[in-house]
């Protein structure tokens, strides 16, 4: 798959990953929260199927699913994958593993469990809105067809906390994604968080900028290098719905 190409949240979404936590307990299904269909839900047969054939959720590759990730004041192992890159943003960080505060004090910071660059599935990455270098600061400026960068083959970089680099390093590759459409939830919105089958990333952070009542959320499709999207159009309705402010 890889060679399709070469190439501030002040605090993060701590009700969004308390609502993952309970929903994982309960074993609901977070498609009924008005989300993509994750993996492990269930998936209605077509009308085409007949009967007794193979159930259509048999056919399909496992998705990288999110990990419940500890609490704000828990530490968590970082590793740096390589460098998150925003031209319209002017943003150049680094892109870190885990979304714990003490991991987005150093850059993005990627959700575990959750797809990287250029998988199939939600490449979930937060970052600060206003603390420490305030990386996703300007994300609700995004507008469509923004280019996102992914580079996981630059060795610069790695912060001064000594986040470790993966030795092998599995993950390769320049990935681009475009802005498909920013909007902002509510700070319980799990569903930014689950996958479906496309290749997408999704960017967020707290909103508006210096408190954690809402997310500002970036929906991103991957692109080959030629600029042409990898999966089918999202539907024509999707729009930009960022709030002035």
């Amino acid at each position: 798959m890889r060679s399709i190409q070469k190439a501030s949240v002040g605090v993060v979404a701590a009700g969004l990953i308390a609502a993952i936590a309970a929903s994982a307990a309960a074993g609901s299904d977070p498609a009924a929260l008005g989300g993509p269909v994750p993996y492990g839900a269930t998936l209605p047969p077509t009308e085409t199927e007949a009967p007794g054939a193979t159930p259509l959720e048999s056919t399909l590759p496992t998705l990288p699913f999110p990990d419940t990730v500890p609490p704000d004041n828990e530490p968590e192992p970082q590793t740096y994958h390589g460098r998150i890159q925003i031209p319209a943003i002017g943003l150049d960080a680094p892109f870190l593993e885990g979304i714990r505060i003490s991991t987005l004090d150093w850059g993005p910071g990627h959700w575990p469990g959750t797809a990287m660059p250029g998988e199939l599935g939600n490449v979930v990455v937060a970052g600060h809105r206003t603390s420490h270098n305030a990386d996703f600061r300007n994300i609700d400026q995004l507008k469509p067809g923004d280019q996102v960068i992914f580079n996981l083959d630059d060795p610069t970089g790695v912060p001064e906390n000594n986040a470790t680099v993966p030795d092998p390093d599995t993950y390769t590759g320049a990935w681009y994604y475009e802005v498909a459409f920013v909007e902002v939830v509510d700070d319980e919105a799990m569903w930014i968080t689950m996958p479906d089958y496309r290749h997408t990333a999704t960017l967020f952070a707290c909103h508006p900028p210096g408190s954690v009542a809402q997310r500002v959320v970036a929906h991103l499709d991957l692109v080959t290098v030629e600029g042409d999207l990898v999966d089918p159009p999202r539907p024509s309705t999707t729009s930009s719905t960022v709030p002035a402010g």
